[in-house]
């Protein structure tokens, strides 16, 4: 489905703030207005969720599906007839993935705005990923695809998954490979995929 440039924009400012954000914020700040019509294609579609708050209209926050489309984007050309601002967010957003891949990082990494949370607690994401590897794998070092990996961690967010292994990654808790052939690889394991730098990583393992 193809996107003019007021879906765009609504979905590209939504990333960057990273967070439920209301309408009148959108407008007075940004001079970005999601009207009915677009709101209603953006919810309709899965890419950003909307919910009315009493007295306050309409708030907004992408969804899992609206961070892989914002990841695409990072790739794309400007759209033809952007005019000149819409050309320059293009450029800021390539600019982003080559800053991205230079550094190792997720885009969602470089959005959040929570607080790490030191010590971790029973029960937390990464915990959870190790429980998720050692019930896959059969014994430590085993590679596991990553597709099996995140269908066991499925109450949790994709964002969430991919920020957290990514911090896993960097602290050399696990280790993550990509398929050496890639003509074999599934539609399942392109979806689950993990950019690291410049590669899809497909396969995890860990001590």
């Amino acid at each position: 489905m193809g996107y003019g440039i007021p879906e765009r924009a609504v979905m590209i400012a939504l990333m960057a703030l990273n967070r439920e954000t209301l309408n009148t914020e959108l407008k007075s700040r940004y001079r970005l207005e999601l009207k009915k019509p677009v709101r209603d294609k953006l919810n309709r579609e899965g890419l950003v969720q909307s919910r009315r708050l009493p007295g306050k209209g309409f708030a907004h926050e992408l969804t899992d599906a609206g961070w892989a489309w914002v990841v695409a984007e990072l790739d794309a050309p400007a759209p033809l007839r952007t005019g000149s601002a819409g050309g320059a967010l293009y450029a800021l957003l390539n600019g982003l993935r080559v800053a991205l891949d230079a550094r190792g990082m997720v885009i969602q990494e470089l959005f959040d705005q929570s607080e790490p949370t030191v010590p971790r607690q029973p029960g937390s994401l990464r915990d959870r990923i190790r429980q998720a590897y050692r019930n896959l794998s059969s014994r430590p070092g085993d590679w596991v695809e990553l597709r099996d990996l995140r269908v066991q961690l499925g109450d949790w967010s994709r964002r969430e998954v991919d920020l957290e292994l990514t911090r896993m990654f960097r602290e050399k808790d696990v280790n993550l490979t990509l398929h050496e052939d890639l003509r074999r690889l599934t539609e399942a394991d392109r979806n689950a995929a993990l950019r690291i730098g410049v590669d899809d990583m497909h396969l995890i393992s860990m001590e």
